[in-house]
């Protein structure tokens, strides 16, 4: 009988993730909800199974990991938000490999009359998702490094929803902004999501790749004398 899968984290949940993040205390900088889940995602699509002893500790900056029952963090608010974030880690895994599709953090920005932004400007919060995906490539490399073919393209168009690009990636922005515009946030959404989904089949293809056993020792024949040191043929000891 199979396992009840873990239910998806409810609002509640995820606002709980965002109050623990800020409640670390300092000198740890945690991410907030909405970079956590894109750094998430940058753990999720690396050709190398990340340990959460690699990949905790960077969520709380260069401090790391924050010490359970130390002044103003107590070991229930540790262990609540730690399970959390596994929590959502696994939630967007299955999303990802079962369905191809997971509905990323992104928060929806408002106007200085608390008017709910639309259009492109709604799309400045994929900024804040991407910042944290660019986090875990900063601390993991792995995926760069791997030079496989498409994934400086997947890359690039995640990098043009960050506020801070090069000359380079500006103008790689521009190109993309023409040839495939998002027009609104449900738009931009669907493609990151899609260009998450792509890089992790590039990612869990790299890690399932079977490794060619080579055999170190020639085979014995049935005629050769026995690797036990019986002195007898190998057909007539443990040949046989």
């Amino acid at each position: 009988m199979n396992p009840k899968p873990t239910p998806l984290l409810t609002d509640a949940d995820i606002n709980e993730i965002d109050e623990l993040l800020a409640a670390v205390p300092a000198p740890h900088e945690a991410v907030d909800a909405v970079m956590l889940d894109g750094y998430l995602c940058g753990v999720l699509v690396q050709p190398v199974l990340l340990t959460p002893e690699q990949w905790l500790p960077p969520i709380f900056g260069e401090a790391g990991l924050p010490t359970p029952d130390s002044e103003g963090w107590p070991q229930a608010k540790h262990t609540r938000l730690i399970t959390l974030i596994e929590r959502r880690k696994d939630e967007v895994l299955r999303g990802i490999l079962e369905d191809g599709w997971f509905d990323p953090i992104v928060p929806q920005l408002e106007d200085d009359d608390g008017k709910l932004l639309t259009g492109k400007d709604a799309m400045e919060g994929l900024g804040y998702w991407v910042a944290g995906f660019e986090w875990a490539l900063a601390n993991f490399p792995q995926l760069e490094d791997l030079g496989a073919a498409g994934v400086p393209d997947l890359l690039d168009s995640l990098w043009r929803h960050l506020p801070e690009q090069d000359e380079t990636q500006a103008e790689m922005t521009k190109a993309l902004d023409q040839e495939h515009p998002l027009r609104n946030l449900d738009e931009g959404i669907q493609a990151l999501v899609f260009d998450i989904v792509d890089l992790a089949e590039v990612g869990v293809a790299e890690r399932h790749k079977v490794t060619t056993v080579k055999h170190e020792t020639p085979k014995v024949g049935r005629n050769d004398p026995c690797p036990c040191g019986s002195g007898k043929k190998f057909k007539q000891c443990h040949g046989a």
